[in-house]
Protein backbone atom coordinates (compact mmCIF):
# COMPACT_ATOMS: atom_id res chain seq x y z
CA UNK A 1 0.00 0.00 0.00
CA UNK A 2 1.47 3.41 -0.80
CA UNK A 3 2.19 5.88 1.25
CA UNK A 4 -0.10 8.97 1.34
CA UNK A 5 2.19 12.10 1.31
CA UNK A 6 1.20 15.51 1.86
CA UNK A 7 3.70 17.42 0.07
CA UNK A 8 4.59 21.25 1.04
CA UNK A 9 1.99 22.87 -1.35
CA UNK A 10 -0.95 20.95 -0.63
CA UNK A 11 -3.09 21.77 2.14
CA UNK A 12 -3.32 19.82 5.35
CA UNK A 13 -6.52 18.87 6.54
CA UNK A 14 -6.77 20.06 10.59
CA UNK A 15 -9.75 18.08 12.44
CA UNK A 16 -9.08 19.99 15.01
CA UNK A 17 -8.04 23.14 16.39
CA UNK A 18 -7.86 25.01 20.22
CA UNK A 19 -9.91 28.31 20.54
CA UNK A 20 -8.98 30.90 22.89
CA UNK A 21 -11.90 33.22 24.25
CA UNK A 22 -11.14 35.78 26.82
CA UNK A 23 -13.20 38.21 28.55
CA UNK A 24 -14.19 40.23 31.76
CA UNK A 25 -17.00 38.48 34.42
CA UNK A 26 -20.52 38.32 33.70
CA UNK A 27 -20.38 38.53 29.43
CA UNK A 28 -21.28 35.13 28.76
CA UNK A 29 -17.87 33.11 28.17
CA UNK A 30 -18.98 29.80 29.74
CA UNK A 31 -22.22 30.12 28.44
CA UNK A 32 -20.07 30.47 24.74
CA UNK A 33 -18.69 27.53 25.65
CA UNK A 34 -21.53 25.23 25.42
CA UNK A 35 -22.60 26.47 21.89
CA UNK A 36 -19.55 24.41 20.80
CA UNK A 37 -20.64 20.87 19.30
CA UNK A 38 -21.51 18.42 21.08
CA UNK A 39 -19.60 20.47 23.94
CA UNK A 40 -18.25 19.09 27.23
CA UNK A 41 -17.63 21.85 29.62
CA UNK A 42 -14.34 20.73 32.34
CA UNK A 43 -15.80 23.10 34.85
CA UNK A 44 -12.46 24.48 37.39
CA UNK A 45 -13.94 27.54 37.94
CA UNK A 46 -16.88 25.94 38.91
CA UNK A 47 -19.61 29.00 37.40
CA UNK A 48 -21.38 26.22 34.95
CA UNK A 49 -24.28 26.63 37.15
CA UNK A 50 -24.92 30.18 36.58
CA UNK A 51 -25.52 29.43 32.97
CA UNK A 52 -29.05 28.22 33.49
CA UNK A 53 -30.82 27.32 30.79
CA UNK A 54 -27.94 28.57 28.24
CA UNK A 55 -26.20 24.64 29.83
CA UNK A 56 -26.78 22.73 27.18
CA UNK A 57 -23.51 20.92 27.32
CA UNK A 58 -22.19 17.81 29.90
CA UNK A 59 -20.41 19.13 32.38
CA UNK A 60 -16.74 17.83 35.13
CA UNK A 61 -17.03 19.31 38.16
CA UNK A 62 -13.64 19.45 38.86
CA UNK A 63 -12.63 19.13 42.85
CA UNK A 64 -8.74 18.05 42.15
CA UNK A 65 -6.92 17.61 38.91
CA UNK A 66 -7.27 13.57 38.70
CA UNK A 67 -10.62 14.65 38.59
CA UNK A 68 -9.78 15.15 35.12
CA UNK A 69 -6.59 13.06 34.33
CA UNK A 70 -8.85 9.81 34.74
CA UNK A 71 -11.14 11.00 32.20
CA UNK A 72 -10.32 8.63 29.04
CA UNK A 73 -11.19 9.43 25.39
CA UNK A 74 -13.49 7.01 25.35
CA UNK A 75 -15.39 8.61 28.13
CA UNK A 76 -14.96 11.66 25.87
CA UNK A 77 -15.97 9.85 22.76
CA UNK A 78 -19.66 10.91 22.58
CA UNK A 79 -18.31 14.80 22.55
CA UNK A 80 -16.39 16.97 19.76
CA UNK A 81 -15.19 19.88 21.75
CA UNK A 82 -13.92 20.12 25.04
CA UNK A 83 -14.36 23.56 26.75
CA UNK A 84 -11.77 24.44 29.62
CA UNK A 85 -13.16 26.49 32.21
CA UNK A 86 -10.82 28.61 33.11
CA UNK A 87 -7.57 27.62 31.30
CA UNK A 88 -5.80 29.31 34.41
CA UNK A 89 -7.33 27.14 37.11
CA UNK A 90 -7.06 24.91 34.74
CA UNK A 91 -2.81 25.25 35.57
CA UNK A 92 -3.43 25.68 39.49
CA UNK A 93 -5.56 22.49 39.61
CA UNK A 94 -2.14 21.22 37.94
CA UNK A 95 -0.05 22.83 40.33
CA UNK A 96 -1.88 21.82 43.47
CA UNK A 97 -1.33 18.07 42.39
CA UNK A 98 2.21 18.54 42.13
CA UNK A 99 2.50 19.95 45.68
CA UNK A 100 1.19 16.76 47.08
CA UNK A 101 4.47 15.33 45.92
CA UNK A 102 7.22 16.76 48.96
CA UNK A 103 9.75 16.41 46.40
CA UNK A 104 7.94 18.99 44.43
CA UNK A 105 7.68 21.48 47.46
CA UNK A 106 10.70 24.21 48.41
CA UNK A 107 10.99 24.46 52.14
CA UNK A 108 8.80 27.22 52.32
CA UNK A 109 5.74 25.22 50.76
CA UNK A 110 6.24 27.11 47.31
CA UNK A 111 6.28 24.38 43.98
CA UNK A 112 9.78 24.54 42.99
CA UNK A 113 11.18 25.70 39.51
CA UNK A 114 11.35 22.23 37.98
CA UNK A 115 7.87 21.56 39.14
CA UNK A 116 6.72 24.52 37.75
CA UNK A 117 8.15 23.00 33.76
CA UNK A 118 6.44 19.69 34.59
CA UNK A 119 3.20 21.31 35.35
CA UNK A 120 3.25 22.93 32.23
CA UNK A 121 4.10 19.74 30.14
CA UNK A 122 1.42 17.97 32.13
CA UNK A 123 -1.03 20.51 30.30
CA UNK A 124 0.38 20.79 27.12
CA UNK A 125 0.51 17.29 26.63
CA UNK A 126 -3.39 16.77 27.89
CA UNK A 127 -4.26 19.63 25.23
CA UNK A 128 -2.16 18.05 22.51
CA UNK A 129 -3.91 14.03 23.53
CA UNK A 130 -7.61 15.93 23.09
CA UNK A 131 -6.39 17.80 19.34
CA UNK A 132 -4.69 14.30 18.19
CA UNK A 133 -7.80 12.86 19.17
CA UNK A 134 -9.94 14.53 16.69
CA UNK A 135 -11.45 17.17 19.79
CA UNK A 136 -11.82 20.83 19.42
CA UNK A 137 -10.36 22.54 22.49
CA UNK A 138 -11.66 25.88 23.75
CA UNK A 139 -9.81 27.67 26.43
CA UNK A 140 -12.06 30.22 28.76
CA UNK A 141 -10.00 32.53 30.80
CA UNK A 142 -10.69 36.08 32.45
CA UNK A 143 -9.34 39.40 31.33
CA UNK A 144 -6.76 41.34 32.95
CA UNK A 145 -6.59 45.13 32.44
CA UNK A 146 -2.89 46.61 32.55
CA UNK A 147 -1.76 49.90 32.14
CA UNK A 148 1.22 51.05 29.66
CA UNK A 149 1.09 54.71 30.05
CA UNK A 150 -1.77 56.25 29.02
CA UNK A 151 -2.52 53.08 27.13
CA UNK A 152 -4.96 50.88 28.82
CA UNK A 153 -4.35 47.03 27.28
CA UNK A 154 -6.71 43.88 28.00
CA UNK A 155 -4.54 40.12 28.47
CA UNK A 156 -5.52 37.30 29.70
CA UNK A 157 -5.66 37.03 33.33
CA UNK A 158 -2.43 34.46 33.18
CA UNK A 159 1.16 34.83 34.25
CA UNK A 160 3.53 36.31 31.36
CA UNK A 161 5.02 32.46 30.48
CA UNK A 162 1.74 30.70 30.24
CA UNK A 163 0.19 33.01 28.99
CA UNK A 164 2.99 33.69 25.86
CA UNK A 165 2.82 29.83 26.01
CA UNK A 166 -1.27 29.39 25.43
CA UNK A 167 -0.72 31.96 22.36
CA UNK A 168 1.81 29.82 21.17
CA UNK A 169 -0.52 26.83 20.70
CA UNK A 170 -4.09 28.31 20.17
CA UNK A 171 -4.94 28.59 16.11
CA UNK A 172 -7.31 31.45 17.20
CA UNK A 173 -7.57 33.82 20.56
CA UNK A 174 -10.18 36.63 21.04
CA UNK A 175 -11.20 39.15 23.31
CA UNK A 176 -14.95 39.64 23.99
CA UNK A 177 -15.96 42.51 25.31
CA UNK A 178 -19.03 44.66 24.82
CA UNK A 179 -19.28 47.92 22.62
CA UNK A 180 -22.09 50.63 22.10
CA UNK A 181 -23.83 50.40 18.65
CA UNK A 182 -24.40 53.34 16.80
CA UNK A 183 -28.42 53.21 17.62
CA UNK A 184 -27.19 53.58 21.83
CA UNK A 185 -27.87 49.67 22.58
CA UNK A 186 -24.93 47.42 24.00
CA UNK A 187 -23.86 44.49 22.10
CA UNK A 188 -21.64 42.06 22.51
CA UNK A 189 -18.14 41.46 19.91
CA UNK A 190 -15.22 39.38 20.27
CA UNK A 191 -11.56 40.99 18.46
CA UNK A 192 -9.40 37.73 16.64
CA UNK A 193 -7.68 41.05 15.29
CA UNK A 194 -4.52 42.16 17.96
CA UNK A 195 -4.11 45.79 18.56
CA UNK A 196 -2.72 48.59 20.81
CA UNK A 197 -5.16 47.22 23.21
CA UNK A 198 -5.91 44.12 23.76
CA UNK A 199 -3.89 40.84 22.40
CA UNK A 200 -5.38 38.02 19.94
CA UNK A 201 -4.44 35.83 16.86
CA UNK A 202 -6.75 34.89 13.77
CA UNK A 203 -5.56 32.00 12.04
CA UNK A 204 -8.51 31.81 11.33
CA UNK A 205 -9.63 34.97 8.89
CA UNK A 206 -12.52 35.73 11.32
CA UNK A 207 -14.43 38.97 10.96
CA UNK A 208 -13.05 39.39 7.95
CA UNK A 209 -11.07 43.04 7.66
CA UNK A 210 -11.54 43.97 11.17
CA UNK A 211 -11.62 41.04 13.00
CA UNK A 212 -14.68 41.71 14.54
CA UNK A 213 -17.62 38.82 14.94
CA UNK A 214 -20.80 40.18 16.74
CA UNK A 215 -21.80 37.75 19.20
CA UNK A 216 -25.57 36.72 19.05
CA UNK A 217 -28.67 36.22 21.29
CA UNK A 218 -27.50 32.73 22.28
CA UNK A 219 -30.76 31.27 23.21
CA UNK A 220 -31.22 31.36 19.06
CA UNK A 221 -28.31 30.69 17.43
CA UNK A 222 -27.04 27.41 19.71
CA UNK A 223 -24.52 26.57 17.73
CA UNK A 224 -22.63 30.23 17.60
CA UNK A 225 -19.23 28.84 18.78
CA UNK A 226 -19.41 25.48 16.74
CA UNK A 227 -20.19 27.33 13.22
CA UNK A 228 -17.36 30.33 14.27
CA UNK A 229 -14.71 27.23 14.87
CA UNK A 230 -16.04 25.33 11.73
CA UNK A 231 -15.56 28.42 9.60
CA UNK A 232 -12.00 29.13 11.09
CA UNK A 233 -11.02 25.63 10.00
CA UNK A 234 -12.64 26.03 6.75
CA UNK A 235 -9.82 28.94 6.18
CA UNK A 236 -6.95 27.13 8.10
CA UNK A 237 -7.57 24.01 5.56
CA UNK A 238 -6.84 26.18 2.58
CA UNK A 239 -3.29 26.65 3.61
CA UNK A 240 -0.55 24.48 3.16
CA UNK A 241 1.38 23.42 5.71
CA UNK A 242 4.10 25.63 4.88
CA UNK A 243 2.12 28.72 4.60
CA UNK A 244 0.11 27.78 7.97
CA UNK A 245 3.59 27.29 9.12
CA UNK A 246 5.26 31.02 8.70
CA UNK A 247 1.55 32.21 9.53
CA UNK A 248 1.68 31.17 12.95
CA UNK A 249 5.38 31.63 13.83
CA UNK A 250 4.57 35.46 12.39
CA UNK A 251 1.81 35.97 14.64
CA UNK A 252 4.19 34.14 17.34
CA UNK A 253 6.73 37.64 16.56
CA UNK A 254 3.59 40.02 16.62
CA UNK A 255 2.57 39.07 19.94
CA UNK A 256 6.47 39.13 21.33
CA UNK A 257 6.85 42.46 19.66
CA UNK A 258 3.66 43.30 21.61
CA UNK A 259 4.77 41.70 24.70
CA UNK A 260 8.06 43.52 24.95
CA UNK A 261 6.58 46.87 24.33
CA UNK A 262 4.22 46.15 27.09
CA UNK A 263 6.93 45.25 30.15
CA UNK A 264 7.44 48.03 32.69
CA UNK A 265 9.98 46.24 34.74
CA UNK A 266 12.68 43.13 35.44
CA UNK A 267 10.15 40.56 36.36
CA UNK A 268 8.05 41.32 33.01
CA UNK A 269 11.48 40.71 31.53
CA UNK A 270 12.30 37.57 33.38
CA UNK A 271 8.69 35.75 32.15
CA UNK A 272 9.46 36.66 28.41
CA UNK A 273 12.91 35.23 28.84
CA UNK A 274 11.47 32.21 30.36
CA UNK A 275 8.68 31.80 27.55
CA UNK A 276 11.62 32.39 24.58
CA UNK A 277 11.92 29.19 22.75
CA UNK A 278 15.16 28.81 20.71
CA UNK A 279 13.57 26.29 17.98
CA UNK A 280 11.23 29.22 16.83
CA UNK A 281 12.00 30.54 13.43
CA UNK A 282 12.13 33.99 14.95
CA UNK A 283 14.13 33.09 17.74
CA UNK A 284 17.06 35.63 16.88
CA UNK A 285 14.97 38.40 16.19
CA UNK A 286 12.76 37.30 19.44
CA UNK A 287 15.86 37.86 21.61
CA UNK A 288 17.04 40.75 19.86
CA UNK A 289 13.96 42.52 20.37
CA UNK A 290 13.68 41.26 24.14
CA UNK A 291 17.41 42.91 24.75
CA UNK A 292 16.43 45.93 23.38
CA UNK A 293 13.66 46.35 25.95
CA UNK A 294 15.64 44.88 28.39
CA UNK A 295 17.84 47.94 27.84
CA UNK A 296 15.14 50.24 27.31
CA UNK A 297 14.11 49.44 30.91
CA UNK A 298 18.01 49.87 31.95
CA UNK A 299 17.79 46.07 33.15
CA UNK A 300 21.27 44.17 33.94
CA UNK A 301 21.42 40.36 33.27
CA UNK A 302 22.92 39.02 36.62
CA UNK A 303 24.84 35.70 35.83
CA UNK A 304 24.69 34.40 39.63
CA UNK A 305 20.80 34.38 39.94
CA UNK A 306 20.52 33.76 36.46
CA UNK A 307 18.16 36.43 36.02
CA UNK A 308 17.63 40.28 34.69
CA UNK A 309 17.93 43.04 37.17
CA UNK A 310 15.92 46.48 37.54
CA UNK A 311 18.23 49.17 38.00
CA UNK A 312 16.26 49.96 41.60
CA UNK A 313 15.39 46.47 42.27
CA UNK A 314 16.13 45.09 45.29
CA UNK A 315 18.52 41.83 45.27
CA UNK A 316 17.55 39.28 47.54
CA UNK A 317 19.16 35.74 48.52
CA UNK A 318 18.39 33.24 45.98
CA UNK A 319 16.01 30.05 47.03
CA UNK A 320 18.96 27.74 47.57
CA UNK A 321 20.97 30.23 49.75
CA UNK A 322 17.72 30.64 51.64
CA UNK A 323 17.21 26.86 52.20
CA UNK A 324 21.52 27.05 53.10
CA UNK A 325 20.40 29.85 56.06
CA UNK A 326 17.33 27.69 57.40
CA UNK A 327 19.58 24.48 57.91
CA UNK A 328 22.12 26.51 59.45
CA UNK A 329 19.62 27.98 61.62
CA UNK A 330 17.90 24.27 62.52
CA UNK A 331 21.28 22.84 63.45
CA UNK A 332 22.09 25.90 66.22
CA UNK A 333 18.33 25.05 67.40
CA UNK A 334 17.38 28.43 66.22
CA UNK A 335 13.66 29.29 65.09
CA UNK A 336 13.58 31.09 61.59
CA UNK A 337 10.77 33.15 62.29
CA UNK A 338 12.26 34.69 66.04
CA UNK A 339 15.62 35.23 64.13
CA UNK A 340 13.27 37.49 61.25
CA UNK A 341 11.89 39.41 63.63
CA UNK A 342 15.43 40.21 65.36
CA UNK A 343 16.34 41.33 62.03
CA UNK A 344 13.51 43.09 61.45
CA UNK A 345 12.73 41.08 58.12
CA UNK A 346 9.09 39.13 56.95
CA UNK A 347 11.19 36.24 55.68
CA UNK A 348 14.64 35.22 54.48
CA UNK A 349 14.24 36.00 51.21
CA UNK A 350 14.20 40.02 52.00
CA UNK A 351 18.20 39.91 53.09
CA UNK A 352 20.32 41.36 50.68
CA UNK A 353 22.21 39.17 48.34
CA UNK A 354 25.38 41.54 49.35
CA UNK A 355 24.93 40.47 52.70
CA UNK A 356 24.56 36.80 52.61
CA UNK A 357 27.84 35.57 53.80
CA UNK A 358 27.73 38.11 56.62
CA UNK A 359 24.57 36.46 57.92
CA UNK A 360 25.23 33.24 58.03
CA UNK A 361 28.66 33.93 59.66
CA UNK A 362 26.86 36.10 62.51
CA UNK A 363 24.50 33.04 62.63
CA UNK A 364 27.84 30.42 63.03
CA UNK A 365 29.32 33.06 65.46
CA UNK A 366 26.35 33.84 67.33
CA UNK A 367 24.65 31.25 67.93
CA UNK A 368 26.87 28.31 68.04
CA UNK A 369 27.73 28.46 71.82
CA UNK A 370 23.81 29.05 72.34
CA UNK A 371 23.25 25.50 70.65
CA UNK A 372 26.36 24.06 72.43
CA UNK A 373 24.86 25.05 75.79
Amino acid sequence: MALPIITADQPLIVQAIITYIYADPGLGKTSMGFTGDKAISFDFDKGAHRTGELRRGAVVPVQQWSDVANITLQDLAPYNTVVIDTVGAMLESIKTHLLGNRENRQKDGSLKLKAQGLANNIFTQYVNNLVSSGKDVVFIAHASEDNSGDQVIYRPDLGGKNRNMLYRIADIMGYLTTVTTSEGKSARVISFKPSPTHHAKNSGALGGETGEVWVPDLKEHPRFLADLINQAKGHINTLTPAQLEEQKAQQDLGNWEQSCNEAKHAGDINELTASLVKEHRYYEVMRKTLLYHAKRLECTFNKELNKWIGPKEFLGITDEQRDELQDLLAQNNVDVMTFCEEQGIDNLLAINAADFQAVKAHIMNNFKEAAIA
